[in-house]
């Protein structure tokens, strides 16, 4: 799994911001406007060095160039932001020179763009804005449509102004004519430290554990140690550079004993390094407890990831070999069982949909009508479905109006007493259809079935597993917890809700057929049992398109349901009693598995 942050700077507010919305394996994108150093006092080294990637926006050229050189893998921009295209006389000066200092600046000529086309740069959904415009942030702001790109978190910088070398308060906030932007924009404040201040857009909010938190102005001078430090880091010469990470990187672990010399020979350094400390000791005091305190502090995480959900966490360990029990493949394959019709919708999947056909071809299921309907791909898909079409019922390759379409003209073919899709990048497991095939026969009285649901990557190599817990039918009333991949129902139920799934939709289809079978009073079953695999990679429409319409279909269903628009926080306490079950099935689940027993 990675860290999201490295051993000096864990725990950071920004981490649990991110670890409470995301997830700690969370591999995600950001945009840094400002972005000063690719490694000091950044708040996206660690996220770089954890598997994010994102954009960097830096006017300065030598600056720019320290990102090209350390962030290769990054989109980094030569040029400043504003509320209009255009160019932009920039005048580069390091930030420790006072205002009379103005000799030793140097004049170039920067690209400016908007924020729009920034967020337009990056590669997926923005899960972190970060804007430190030097007093230009609420121009920064105005110039980009925060409810269309929907960044996850943004950090603002809030001071107005910074003084050096002058006796009392450094800097001054200055969040006031930008506060209400974001406000307006469906962001609500989750933190902030008197330097930057942290948002959480509205319908993440109550992820959040507690409050929001603002410590003001008033803790200690400190406070404003970043802005300090990238100016003192310029001020002083390349040969120093070394003894400064060494005095910082000492007084953040909270050590009190530094080289004489070094002392002496940067007195400046270790004073700002001390108010570091102490800035430290306040905001982070279990990071400079005694080691029997951190060993229980490290057990309460392990506890804490031990008891954290599964369901929704589509990253939850490092890629490793996909392993199915091996009882999976000792099923009968009798010719009483039921026909099954199963449709795939596909669509540009070439690299995938081999893969997809032959988890289910190769089950040899004796009563099976396999149909893939295409929506016009221009890649390698046609070729593959010539090479499987003997063994498929049929395909067609023709432009739809969209996946719900696609599945609707598949399931026009279908001839099976049982029924169900699976999408173009998803697998069936060994095994799978006699199982569901053998179970609808035993009992007649059962409508609809499900199961267990890997987690597959690009390379189709295990990254998670979903246990659920038996059926809830009020829990499917709040959320869609049951894996698509893994569902199939009967001809009879299908026909009774209109025998079609609803084309508005783009993203939910699924949940809201499985409202409308429950409405038509549906036996559900849960098998407990990996039925299917879902693959997670980086053109997933699931990844893709949950910030722009998932939400707001999710919306929409919810409203049918129970008459008005939840909060989310009304949301996760129906759903509390369902995820206390999936978390204990889960933990059996594990403890069986290590102990060797069948799962």
């Amino acid at each position: 799994m990675h860290s999201r942050a490295t051993s000096d700077s864990r725990s950071t507010p920004l981490d649990a911001i991110l670890d409470s919305i995301l997830g700690p394996s969370h591999r995600g994108h950001y945009v840094d406007i400002g972005a000063a150093h690719p490694t000091v006092l950044s708040h996206t080294h660690a996220l770089y060095q954890s598997g994010w990637r994102g954009v960097n926006v830096e006017p300065r050229h030598k600056r720019f160039r320290l990102f090209q050189e350390l962030r290769p893998e990054d989109t980094n921009l030569h040029s400043a932001v504003g509320s209009k295209r255009g160019k932009l006389e920039f005048r580069e000066h390091s930030l420790a020179e006072l205002p009379e200092g103005e000799a030793a600046a140097e004049q170039r000529l920067v690209e400016v763009l908007t924020g729009d086309d920034v967020l337009a740069k990056a590669t997926g959904p923005v899960d972190l804005l970060v804007v430190h415009a030097g007093g230009a942030e609420e121009d920064v702001l105005r110039s980009m449509d925060l409810r269309r790109h929907a960044p996850r978190v943004v950090i603002v910088d809030a001071m107005r102004s910074i003084r050096m070398g002058t006796p009392g308060p450094w800097a001054t906030p200055g969040h006031e004519r930008w506060d209400s932007l974001l406000l307006t924009s469906g962001y609500r404040l989750a933190y902030s430290n008197g330097i930057d201040r942290f948002y959480v857009r509205e319908d993440l909010h109550g992820l959040l554990p507690g409050e929001p938190v603002d410590t003001g102005m008033a803790l200690h001078p400190a406070l404003h140690i970043r802005k300090l430090m990238l100016a003192q880091a310029e001020r002083m010469e390349q040969a120093h550079a070394e003894e400064i990470s060494r005095l910082c990187l000492a007084h953040q672990r909270g050590l009190e004993r530094f080289d004489a010399e070094l002392v002496e020979k940067e007195r400046t350094i270790v004073e700002q390094g001390r108010a570091l400390a102490a800035y430290r000791l306040a905001q982070y005091p279990l990071r400079l407890m005694l080691p029997p305190l951190r060993r229980g502090i490290a057990w309460h995480q392990r506890a804490k990831e031990l008891l954290r959900p599964r369901l929704g966490n589509l990253r939850q360990y490092q890629p490793r070999d996909l392993w199915v029990p091996p009882h999976y493949l000792k099923g009968s394959l009798s010719a009483s069982l039921p026909r099954i019709s199963l449709v795939t919708p596909s669509f540009q999947q070439g690299h995938f949909i081999e893969a997809t056909l032959r988890s289910v071809l190769d089950q040899g299921y004796p009563a099976l009508s396999y149909f893939v309907q295409d929506g016009g791909s221009k890649d390698d898909t046609l070729d593959i479905l010539r090479a499987y079409e003997k063994r498929l019922a049929g395909w067609m390759s023709s432009p739809d109006r969209g996946q719900a379409h696609a599945i609707n003209l598949g399931f026009k073919r279908a001839d099976g007493e049982i029924m169900g899709w699976l999408n173009s990048d998803d697998l069936l497991l060994s095994g799978s259809l006699a199982f569901v095939g053998d179970y609808f026969t035993r009992h007649p009285d059962v409508d609809v079935v499900y199961g267990n649901r890997l987690l597959i990557d690009e390379n189709g190599q295990e990254i998670g597993r979903w246990i659920l817990p038996g059926h809830d039918g009020r829990a499917l009333c709040w959320a869609d917890y049951i894996p698509q991949e893994t569902l199939f129902w009967r001809r009879e139920l299908w026909n009774k809700v209109g025998g079609q799934v609803d084309e508005s939709f783009q993203f939910a289809m699924d949940w809201d057929l499985l409202v409308r079978f429950q409405e038509a009073g549906a036996k559900f079953a849960h098998l407990p049992r990996f039925l299917g695999a879902f693959r997670v990679h980086a053109e997933q429409k699931t990844s893709g398109s949950i910030d722009v319409i998932g939400f707001k279909e999710m919306t929409q269903i919810r409203k049918r349901l129970h008459g008005r628009q939840p909060g989310y926080a009304e949301i996760r306490a129906a759903l509390a009693r369902f995820m206390l079950r999936h978390i204990l099935h889960d933990l059996l689940y594990r403890l069986r598995t290590r102990l060797g027993l069948k799962p």
